[in-house]
């Protein structure tokens, strides 16, 4: 397992600028891997028992201009479907999206907007603050095992109106 691991770590290796923030990103998804939660950086300070400053340095490699999302997606996407383990229908590989409105209470997260409620229950307020998520992933194993594998995850509302205070600081 560890092999495989190695293997896979450095098919990514190329899309890094420099040595140390591809150790770094190493260090990331094996922390993502072994730690027993699930809550974004700090999961990966208990993991690896970081103190502050590493949960600041964590924070800046997640903005930092050393590799670029798409190629990171890009390599992803492409190491997935060799794995060959897709499950196919006529010789097509399987693919699966949806989308999730997730509540945020923060008001200066990314991508956070005023959201309409489509539920006709009395309990939950008309509208809410939010983000709307979408996802594709492609389905692997057989039709009796099978399990989606994502492929890409992102935030489908919201980007304009941080693009346009950007472009206006």
């Amino acid at each position: 397992m560890q092999n495989y691991i190695d293997e896979a770590l450095k098919e990514f290796k190329s899309i890094f600028s420099r040595q140390s923030s591809w150790l770094l990103f190493c260090a990331i998804i094996i922390g993502f891997m072994g730690s027993t939660e699930m809550i974004g950086v700090t999961s990966l300070c208990r993991f690896w028992m970081v103190n502050e400053a590493g949960y600041h340095r964590l924070l800046h490699f997640f903005r930092s201009k050393a590799f670029s999302y798409r190629d990171l997606l890009n390599v992803w996407q492409k190491w997935v479907v060799r794995q060959g383990n897709a499950f196919e229908v006529s010789g097509r590989k399987v693919l699966l999206g949806d989308h999730t409105a997730a509540v945020k209470d923060r008001r200066r997260m990314p991508g956070v907007v005023s959201m309409h409620e489509s539920s006709e229950t009395q309990s939950k307020p008309d509208y809410f603050r939010g983000q709307c998520w979408g996802a594709i992933g492609l389905l692997i194993g057989s039709l009796s095992n099978c399990f989606c594998c994502p492929l890409q995850l992102e935030i489908q509302q919201g980007w304009e109106a941080v693009e346009i205070r950007s472009k206006a600081a």
